[in-house]
């Protein structure tokens, strides 16, 4: 095939990215890393005895050989070229040669031996589309974005429609989805799920340790006796012609499984929805709230996540903390396979980096803590209690890691077997176990502070439900400046009466005054949300006239946990169990004596201003 090189100026400084490879994944990468300050040429052949190519070759910074069915035979027969030309040239920095594919990647024993024939000078990075794009959806939205397992919730994730990433999704789901007692559930649908069940079991024997897993079609499917769906994400299956989901078709059964969960379990779980190549368009007042399109493609191939590592932030700082600990215990950490440099470390290790730090967002969830620049925070140890109940969460990822790389329980450890003893409840283990993942717990501050982050605990301030059955009548129906400038100095005196916690406003959004407490609290007080949902979210909407409905929509849109509350009582229990401030809004008797030592509220009324229960 002849050689169609893009015209391109280099220039000194940027770097320089040569793109072999044809079909989708290889357009994709041309159309996403196209226009920035790299400068890319993308070579539609490979006839290596172009001398014009292997200049290019040896001058390129990044080499990407994208979607190729036989990518390590063309790295044989560039080795030899290379090296030749490498001799006597003095780099930079090594060339990096990215393997990308969309899921069907070449063995790591291949991986490994094409490895070994090339110098220091080329580092080898495989990147699968499908994986990467998993780690990045579920690093934005994680599990628990749907629910609250503190509240006993358990996370519940539906995905429609089997596809190569679809598959990858439900794998990382599994490896970070350890939340406590709860058992996470996985629920998968697609036209033929016997299938994709005979698959998944083979490739993941230990796959029922770690969670539930169910298959069906979403017509067969049976939600009513189980927990509500606290997330989906809907894939389309896959046309056979070009083995990528069709996207028409996967937003109908969006609608389709958003209709069927209103309908069964009264809930509005957010629906993730693959798009393909397609550009959202639309105005915020035409969004359901719900449905959120994604193209998996594009999480995995932007440009700062493939060529400048971002979400390997925190993996690196994890490695690079064994590689410290192994030196000061005088070893050379270059010279064992777990301890060489990032940049030569081999693809299992990364992934094992990549794993334990992917979880530590769900740590950080089930203390009810998050993570903010370390400037904010002065220091930070979780208390006894949190480090026992984080050591528990810590080995269900450990040993769910080993359960899905084929490991499994025996007396005595095998590695050619893959039998392992400590492949049991953490409370069987003995107590220097238990310490090893106590102290991984301990050391959670250290590797964000490393990584230029701290942690902050969070001051939950739940809105309470109506103080009346007339909320016109109560004065704050339709907040007018005298209830704002009430709300603006009670938020206030909370930012400063508790400067070292992350405010958090949990509110309904059912009527206007909450909504307007909750747009000052994150626009003028850098306040988090959380949405909570004693109706499904087309039931709120639907109630909505045109500009509330758009102030909601917009607040909705920043949430950062969406908690479904649609069994009655829920709300005041979730309330009373979770909130460590209660702020009512409205009028009503004089806060009793009584409230001061069972709960802290605070009262804003038009008549009665601000009420304390507490000192502020």
């Amino acid at each position: 095939m002849p050689l169609s090189l893009m015209p391109v100026s280099w220039q000194r400084g940027r770097r320089r990215l040569l793109l072999f490879g044809q079909g989708e994944v290889a357009d994709a990468c041309a159309r996403l890393l196209r226009g920035g300050s790299d400068r890319l040429i993308r070579a539609a052949g490979a006839d290596l005895s172009q001398r014009k190519l292997l200049r290019e070759l040896l001058n390129a910074d990044v080499l990407l050989l994208a979607g190729l069915d036989e990518p390590l035979a063309l790295l044989a027969e560039l080795s030899p070229r290379l090296g030749r030309g490498f001799r006597g040239r003095r780099r930079r920095q090594p060339l990096r040669v990215l393997i990308i594919d969309d899921g069907a990647a070449p063995a790591a024993s291949d991986l490994a031996e094409a490895r070994a024939r090339w110098s220091d000078e080329v580092q080898f990075e495989q990147v699968s589309i499908p994986t990467a794009a998993a780690r990045r959806l579920l690093a934005s939205w994680p599990l628990h974005w749907g629910a609250d397992p503190r509240f006993g919730q358990p996370i519940h994730l539906a995905i429609l429609g089997r596809s190569r990433f679809s598959e990858a999704l439900l794998v990382h789901a599994l490896r970070i989805s350890g939340y406590g007692e709860q058992r996470s559930r996985f629920t998968l649908l697609s036209e033929a799920p016997e299938a994709w069940e005979r698959a998944f079991t083979r490739a993941y024997p230990q796959a029922h340790e770690i969670a539930e897993c169910r298959f069906s079609t979403l017509d067969g499917l049976g939600l009513a006796p189980v927990p509500p769906v606290t997330a989906a994400m809907v894939c389309g299956e896959c046309v056979p012609a070009t083995g990528a989901p069709d996207a028409p078709d996967a937003l109908s059964q969006a609608r389709a499984l958003a209709e069927r969960l209103l309908d069964v379990q009264q809930c509005s779980p957010p629906i993730f929805v693959e798009i393909g190549d397609a550009t959202p368009k639309g105005e915020l007042s035409d969004w359901d709230g719900q449905l959120i399109p994604i193209s998996h493609r594009q999480l995995a191939l932007d440009r700062a996540v493939l060529l400048d590592g971002k979400g390997d932030e925190l993996a690196q700082v994890i490695h690079n903390h064994y590689r410290d600990t192994t030196e000061a215990q005088g070893r050379d950490p270059s010279l064992e396979p777990a301890g060489r440099p990032w940049s030569t470390l081999a693809s299992s290790y990364r992934d094992a980096n990549r794993h334990q730090a992917d979880h530590l967002w769900a740590k950080l969830a089930m203390t009810d803590c998050q993570a903010v620049p370390e400037s904010q925070v002065e220091s930070f140890a979780f208390a006894p209690i949190e480090v026992e109940r984080l050591a528990v969460i810590e080995h269900g990822r450990w040993a769910a890691d080993r359960w899905l790389d084929g490991w499994s329980y025996a007396p005595t450890r095998d590695n050619r077997l893959k039998h392992h003893p400590q492949l049991i409840p953490y409370q069987q283990l003995s107590g220097p176990m238990k310490d090893l993942d106590r102290f991984a717990v301990r050391l959670v501050p250290t590797l964000l502070a490393r990584s230029g982050l701290g942690v902050l605990r969070m001051l939950l301030i739940g809105l309470a439900p109506d103080l009346a059955p007339n909320r016109a009548a109560s004065g704050v129906e339709r907040p007018t400046a005298t209830i704002a400038a009430l709300m603006r100095r009670a938020l206030a005196r909370l930012a400063s009466r508790y400067p070292d916690r992350a405010l958090i406003i949990a509110a309904s959004l059912e009527d206007e005054a909450s909504r307007r407490f909750v747009g000052i609290a994150t626009d003028e007080f850098g306040a988090s949300f959380f949405l909570l949902l004693p109706q499904p979210l087309p039931h709120l909407l639907n109630g909505l006239d045109e500009a509330a409905r758009l102030k909601t929509l917009t607040l909705v849109a920043c949430a950062r946990r969406r908690i479904s509350l649609s069994r009655p009582g829920d709300l005041e229990r979730w309330l009373d169990q979770r909130a460590e401030i209660l702020v009512e809004l409205g009028e009503a008797e004089p806060l009793a004596e009584a409230d001061v030592s069972r709960r802290k509220r605070v009262r804003i009324g038009p008549r009665g201003g601000l009420q304390w229960s507490f000192e502020y």
